[in-house]
């Protein structure tokens, strides 16, 4: 003996709601040039004033190494909302005696701007 289904009410039972939207923020994505940039020189106020200079706001510097016998600085640059060619571009340009080193590039997601 086989069971059927048998519907009991000729009314189609209600829907649920739809899923109310949340708000979320809405992000933009925007590239990230990494590069490693070898100064001469043991101090490195100086090659910090060329490369703020060269790449302004966007850039964030971190000192890698003094090397004092070799007389070089050595920088990690990470520069926001440039392309790697722009960078080196920027860098070759301003930098006549600056070693580039490895580079990376990849993106980093920021809340976009409303205004």
């Amino acid at each position: 003996m086989m069971l059927t289904p048998i519907a009991t009410s000729a009314i189609p039972a209600p829907l649920a709601p739809p899923a109310l939207r949340v708000a979320r923020p809405t992000h933009r994505t925007v590239p990230l040039v990494i590069i490693d940039v070898t100064i001469p020189g043991v101090s490195s106020a100086n090659g910090r004033r060329a490369l703020h200079a060269a790449l302004g706001d966007d850039l964030r510097l971190y000192i890698v190494t003094v090397d004092r016998q070799q007389e070089h600085v050595t920088f990690r640059v990470e520069v926001t909302s440039r392309t790697l060619d722009d960078v080196i571009g920027v860098l070759t340009t301003a930098l006549d005696r600056a070693t580039l080193g490895r580079a990376q590039t990849t993106v980093i997601r920021r809340p976009r701007d409303y205004s």
